[in-house]
């Protein structure tokens, strides 16, 4: 019995995540932009009878879920849950005026909740202001995987972090690429530092390392995959502290390979060298 994790896209262009047991499978966010494309895309990954217990989304910017992607969850059957607050956002934001009187949407709230025989934690995050944002911790027996990218703070989220199997998370922007091109935007996602020194604490404040880590949501202008992972050694190197779990990169316009979170505190790992980058 595993857990299982795999990036369908991870960018600003678009955001959509898998995760699955062997009976259960939710998506985390479908902002895939067209309807041409979010059916490729989940049809390349789950097979084309679409099969997937629920879509759950972090937050109501259009790279995470939007008007394409719902009609084609709501012509699937496909229950969709966002939190509470985002529901007024959703409609307003993403219906364009269609009804969508037959979309399974359910909300959740701060309360843990179950999808199939996965536990949800959603915690809010620090993003835009205008946009109520949340992460995930996801337990399947003993184990435990926290999901959370477009967040710019991470002092008050690091209990989420401690004594995680599996860890996803962004790390947005190098800060010189993003002086060469600027985006105010990015004031609202972390920089490739910030998400080292997360990291690093996360990892002194716990019992054991991670699995696994994956780097998450890179800016196609103000990123870097090598850079991204350097940034991440370095926080390592500066604490004095050893880097001691596998580090991957999810690719930007392409799936990942899978991850396998087992409960014996082991992971198997796939990755290809064009896709995700392992530290060295």
């Amino acid at each position: 019995m595993s857990l299982h994790f795999k990036s369908l896209r991870s960018s600003s262009s678009g955001n959509c995540l898998l995760v699955w047991t062997d009976r259960t499978r939710v998506l985390i966010d479908c902002g895939l932009g067209s309807m041409k494309r979010t059916r490729e895309v989940l049809t390349k990954n789950l097979g084309d009878q679409l099969d997937v217990d629920a879509v759950v989304v972090s937050h109501m910017h259009s790279d995470h879920i939007g008007y394409y992607s719902l009609r084609v969850l709501d012509s699937l059957g496909v229950k969709v849950r966002v939190h509470e607050r985002c529901l007024t956002q959703l409609k307003g934001k993403h219906f364009n005026g269609r009804r969508f009187c037959s979309l399974k949407l359910k909300p959740f709230a701060d309360s843990s909740f179950k999808v199939g025989d996965l536990s949800f934690q959603a915690f809010e995050v620090p993003h835009n202001p205008w946009y109520p944002t949340y992460g995930f911790v996801i337990k399947y027996g003993s184990s435990k995987m926290v999901i959370a990218t477009d967040f710019n703070d991470w002092d008050s989220l690091l209990e989420h972090f401690v004594d995680s199997d599996f860890i996803f998370v962004e790390s947005n922007h190098d800060t010189e690429l993003l002086a060469r091109h600027f985006n105010p935007n990015s004031r609202f996602h972390m920089p490739n530092p910030e998400t080292g020194k997360l990291l690093c604490t996360a990892r002194k404040h716990s019992r054991r390392p991670p699995q696994v880590v994956m780097l998450g949501h890179l800016s196609s202008m103000r990123n870097r995959l090598d850079i991204a992972l350097k940034e991440v050694e370095r926080s390592f190197e500066s604490a004095g502290a050893e880097l001691d779990f596998p580090l991957l990169v999810a690719p930007r316009s392409e799936a990942s390979e899978v991850v396998k979170v087992n409960h014996l505190s082991k992971a198997g790992v796939s990755y290809k060298e064009s896709g995700m980058i392992a530290a060295s």
